[in-house]
């Protein structure tokens, strides 16, 4: 496993046109680089392909595996799988790009910085909804929560999904 964000570093420069494949094992000690993580730790692998030509790099990234997180409902530790498909493109230059699927290097730069890419396609392979199966979870917390909330929904319930109706607000008692 790697220890150091700057070992998901690509040097590029020294690359020959044309494609090239990277693997990445990710491991706890990666999201302890980053602050106020939701992930624990993980065992992911990432492979990468990227296509180098003069003006640009084309990357497609992989990831399967599985983190530990917390759930949602009783605050307990919980492993959840993970799987994604990626696309990042970095282009050279000096303008700003608005898509957030091209990146603007500028032309003095030699290597992708691939971390924060990386952290933040886990993050959004997480399911909205990180719950334990229905029955596991901590039956002690789920108790207190259930005691102490306004409203206790059955929270084995799989359709729990929280419906706004726009007639139970009173849109005239809104402070302007």
């Amino acid at each position: 496993m790697k220890s150091s964000l700057r070992d998901y570093n690509i040097p590029f420069t020294g690359l020959k046109d044309g494609n090239h494949q990277f693997s990445f094992e990710i491991g706890k000690a990666f999201f302890e680089k980053f602050e106020y993580s939701l992930i624990d730790s993980g065992e992911l692998t990432i492979e990468m392909d990227l296509n180098k030509n003069p003006t640009m790099l084309t990357t497609h990234y992989s990831i399967k595996g599985r983190v530990d997180t917390t759930c949602d409902r009783c605050n307990e530790s919980l492993n959840v799988p993970i799987k994604g498909e990626f696309k990042l493109v970095f282009k050279f230059g000096r303008e700003e790009s608005d898509n957030e699927e091209l990146i603007v290097l500028p032309p003095e730069a030699y290597e992708l910085e691939l971390a924060p890419y990386l952290y933040e396609f886990i993050n959004v392979s997480l399911p909205i909804k990180k719950v334990h199966p229905p029955g596991l979870c901590n039956e002690e917390m789920v108790a207190l929560i259930s005691k102490y909330s306004v409203s206790s929904p059955d929270i084995d319930d799989e359709d729990d999904d929280f419906d706004f109706d726009d007639d139970d607000f009173d849109w005239d008692d809104e402070e302007e």
